[in-house]
């Protein structure tokens, strides 16, 4: 069957119609670029204006095309703050795409915005509200003008994120963003890539990392709403971080569901997740956070059913963390509470373990300040030097933590070990921290901790190297005080002392305590940031009870009485055996009202003095514990040098005898070498016989455990050269009798003789006389 052919190009009407249709479109096409649009510069300005207060200036050109889509064409668009110079925005060219069917009938409908290099400053002020409220409710309303987006485009963007409320800022760079098909329900799409820097413009940049995000996303224009689905967005630093920061290979990773709203502004969230990792100062940080629900409107925020785990490691040890908070909110320019969140916090490390269990009302202000107005704390502490237990704490106090100047500071009442306890915390760099605490607690008995020790075996093992661990990083100062602690044997009361630790030193000065009944007063200094630890010890000790301290620390019970000892030591070495051949300086010891056991000198001198004629040099019998020499004042002072204390003042005082001598003590052999003198007192009958001698006494072998000999055979030399000195006192005195004795007799003739011839002399003289005559 024949069917007709049309040749439509040799058809006259449709080649009409092909050329008019040409026409028009190259005429419509063309005819924007030979107008001036000076008139739609001057609407648009007067226009948002008018809405906004703010003035938009359009310094470039301002022209209307067809092609390939009816478009406003803007460069060079300025758009400041209301009633401000501020720019609020800027870009070098603006695309209005509009869609030609409505375009038709005199109204525009926008429906892609396509922005090339713009500039954007978002503010959100003190009382929670953002610059850019004013734009999203426009107070002039006309039909001819309306928006329908499928497309929005930024191009080498940057836009700066200001926060008056946390004071802090960050910027976006060379941000390409760009929103299709976002009428379409399934098939809109999200995709951005940039740079985000952390900083304000006026300093050098604290961090910067590169951007990504990829989203499903839809638009609902009649109820002005913005859907972004399986939301990804990744952020990952390059390059180093500002000294304050100090964070390095910082990665962050969000996935979610959100809602954007505005007339009214507000913004929802779901099944949000964040992950990050990265280093900072050498630790190694995790965290992941979990957002099921956000609620966020002008008015208020809601966040629900928040957990946050973080996780740290570092050359000292491992930190963990975790966080429950069921419902947080509040007003954006206020407090964001919640009546009850529950921490979990726990510190690993090779030398000691710390867990502790937080329950708390929680506030958040400013978005870095986090305060806990009345927590409840439980906890537990083990360390490596006491192994056989954990010492546990339950506390109740408030606490703040700042974020953004990295302090803590805690101060709580309750427990620790059973024992009431007053204390503050301040912590201040989280990197390096110092730590400012003030505690006061009742009493803290660690025997039970302490390792047990076998009966019979030594308590302290002198070749032991000093444990230094907890000074290698701590950096700390502040205010203790102890009403007791007990170490096993040894007893301290009433501790009260200021201390500061810092480059493996520590000084605490003043230090001071009630040591066995006395008072202690002074300050001590240790060094371990040489190969060689030092130490230092100033001390002042009034009215101790020397025989308790003796028992408890050096088990002897040798001296009993009142001490007083003023001592200034200081020794090198990283083990105790080394304190001890290196200790040097200066102690002097006085002792009032006490006694030396394991020797009576008083029995000892009567007993001398009742049979000395025995003393044959023979060493006395061992020493009996329960004997005693009591004394009214013990007087010395030693001099120490290489660990061997030298002495030659020893001056005890007692009711019968008066004990002098010196020698020395070496703390590196426990041993002593003591030469003493016993004299007694004159006025006791009984010892008249021992009356200007001296008993010599040799004090010798362990510190601990010394034996005395008394050196008779000196004595009975002194007894012997005594005698023969009073013999020949007596010859002489004999000698000086009789010799005195002739002399007067001597004396006596010669006087008679005297006289004699004097007489005669008289006599002679009165014969001589003349007689006188009678007449």
């Amino acid at each position: 069957m024949h069917r007709p052919h049309i040749d439509w190009r040799h058809s006259r009407p449709f080649r009409i119609c092909l050329l008019l249709l040409v026409m028009l479109v190259t005429l419509l096409g063309t005819l924007p670029y030979f107008i001036s649009f000076d008139l739609i510069k001057s609407e648009l300005s007067s226009m948002l204006e008018k809405d906004t207060q703010r003035q938009l200036t359009i310094r470039g050109d301002a022209r209307f095309v067809l092609l390939p889509q009816p478009a406003l064409l803007l460069d060079d668009v300025t758009l400041t703050e209301p009633s401000q110079k501020d720019i609020f925005a800027h870009a070098d060219r603006v695309r209005v795409e509009l869609s030609l069917w409505p375009l038709l009938f005199g109204k525009g409908k926008i429906k892609a915005l396509d922005f090339e290099k713009p500039e954007l400053n978002v503010t959100r002020r003190e009382d929670g509200t953002y610059n850019f409220e004013d734009l999203l409710t426009p107070k002039s309303q006309t039909k001819e003008l309306s928006f329908s987006l499928d497309t929005v485009h930024f191009n080498e963007a940057a836009f700066k994120l200001s926060d008056e409320f946390l004071g802090e800022s960050i910027r976006l760079s060379r941000l390409n963003l760009t929103m299709k098909n976002l009428s379409d329900p399934k098939a809109g799409r999200l995709d951005m890539d940039g740079i985000l820097l952390i900083g304000d413009g006026d300093r050098p940049v604290q961090w910067q990392g590169t951007l990504s995000a990829t989203a499903a996303m839809r638009y609902h224009e009649a109820d002005h709403r913005l859907l972004v689905a399986d939301l990804l967005l990744e952020l990952e630093q390059k390059g180093g971080s500002s000294p304050e920061l100090r964070l390095q290979d910082v990665k962050v990773s969000t996935v979610g569901n959100l809602i954007y709203g505005w007339q009214p502004l507000r913004f929802n969230g779901g099944e949000l997740k964040l992950t990050a990792s990265g280093q900072r100062a050498g630790q190694h940080w995790k965290g992941e956070l979990d957002v099921p629900e956000i609620l966020f409107s002008k008015e208020a925020i809601s966040l629900n059913r928040l957990k946050l785990n973080v996780d740290m490691q570092s050359p000292s040890g491992q930190l963990s963390a975790k966080a429950t908070i069921p419902t947080l909110s509040g007003m954006q320019q206020g407090l964001l509470r919640t009546d009850l969140a529950r921490f979990e916090v726990k510190l690993n490390s090779p030398e000691q373990n710390l867990a502790l269990s937080f329950a708390s009302p929680l506030e958040l202000l400013k978005g870095s300040i986090a305060r806990l107005p009345a927590y409840s704390l439980s906890g537990s502490y083990t360390n490596r030097n006491l192994p056989r237990g954990a010492i546990g704490l339950d506390l109740k106090g408030v606490g703040t933590l700042n974020l953004q100047a990295e302090t803590l500071s805690l101060s709580s009442q309750g427990q620790l070990d059973k024992s009431p306890i007053k204390a503050t915390v301040d912590v201040s760099d989280f990197v390096h921290p110092h730590y400012a605490v003030d505690v006061d607690l009742h009493k803290l008995d660690l025997s039970p901790y302490l390792p047990v020790v076998a009966a019979g075996a030594k308590t302290v093992n002198p070749d032991k190297p000093f444990d230094f661990w907890w000074l290698n990083n701590l950096d700390a100062s502040g205010k203790l005080k102890i009403g007791e602690l007990a170490l096993q044997k040894l007893h301290i009361n009433d501790i009260s002392l200021q201390f500061a630790a810092k480059n493996r030193k520590l000084n605490l000065d003043p230090l001071a305590a009630t040591l066995y009944e006395g008072q202690l007063s002074g300050s001590l200094e240790v060094d371990a940031n040489k190969k060689n630890a030092s130490f230092r010890v100033q001390q002042k000790l009034a009215n101790m009870n020397i025989n308790a301290l003796l028992a408890d620390v050096f088990d002897t019970s040798r001296f009993e009485g009142r001490g007083h000892v003023d001592l200034d030591v200081s020794a090198v070495g990283n083990q105790l055996s080394d304190l001890r051949r290196t200790a040097g300086g200066n102690v002097r010891l006085l002792l009032n009202q006490g006694a030396i056991r394991g020797i009576d000198l008083e029995a000892l001198l009567r007993t001398t003095s009742r049979q000395i004629s025995l003393m044959n040099g023979e060493p006395s019998p061992p020493a009996n514990l329960n004997a005693k020499t009591s004394f009214s004042e013990l007087r010395s002072t030693l001099t120490l040098k290489h660990g061997i204390a030298s002495n030659s003042d020893l001056d005890l005082t007692a009711g019968i005898l008066k004990l002098n001598g010196g020698g020395t003590l070496d703390l590196n052999s426990n041993a002593i070498d003591y030469n003493m003198y016993a004299s007694a007192n004159p006025k006791v009958p009984e010892l008249k016989g021992l009356a200007g001698l001296k008993l010599p006494i040799q004090l010798s072998g362990a510190l601990n455990a010394p034996e005395y000999h008394v050196d008779y055979a000196s004595l009975k030399e002194q007894i012997l050269i005594k005698q023969k000195a009073a013999a020949e006192q007596q010859k002489s005195a004999a000698e000086a009798a009789a010799k005195q004795k002739k002399q007067l007799a001597a004396q006596a003739v010669a006087d008679k003789k005297a006289a004699d011839i004097a007489a005669k002399a008289a006599a002679t003289k009165k014969l001589a006389k003349p007689t006188k005559k009678t007449h």
